[in-house]
């Protein structure tokens, strides 16, 4: 099996290239919207912006709407948010989505994101995804 490359394991990569992933994204747009001004709040605070730079560049030439996106300016820090997956054999299912940051003082981070489906069918259609043994 070959390896994936760097990009495609890069999730904002992901958002904008590969077309599976936006399919089962109904909120494409807001999550996208917000996942580059996240990232641009990501690359100001970096001490060595280099690698964020070279991701920028990469992603203009191959998606005009990530362009158009970076164009905007838009910074924001989302440490919760919804986020809605459509998965063919089970339907939407909405997430309640929790990021925990821990800093360093020389600009590395580390992030731990939560994903907890919200109560009723979502938890149902959730739990189908994990079958108890």
């Amino acid at each position: 099996m070959a390896r994936p490359t760097s990009e495609g394991r890069n999730g904002l990569w992901e958002l904008f290239m590969n077309p599976d992933r936006r399919a089962s994204m109904p909120t494409w747009e807001t999550a996208v919207r917000r996942a580059v001004a996240g990232f641009r709040l990501d690359a100001a605070k970096a001490a060595d912006r280099s690698e964020f730079d070279a991701l920028v560049e990469k992603l203009q030439a191959a998606s005009p709407e990530f362009a158009r996106l970076w164009s905007e300016h838009d910074v924001v820090e989302t440490p919760s948010m919804l986020k809605v997956i459509l998965l063919p054999e089970l339907g939407l299912i909405e997430f309640e989505n929790v990021t925990l940051t821990y800093s360093e003082p020389d600009g590395r981070e580390l992030r731990v994101s939560f994903y907890a489906p919200r109560p009723g069918s979502n938890l149902e259609r959730a739990r189908k995804l994990f079958p108890r043994p």
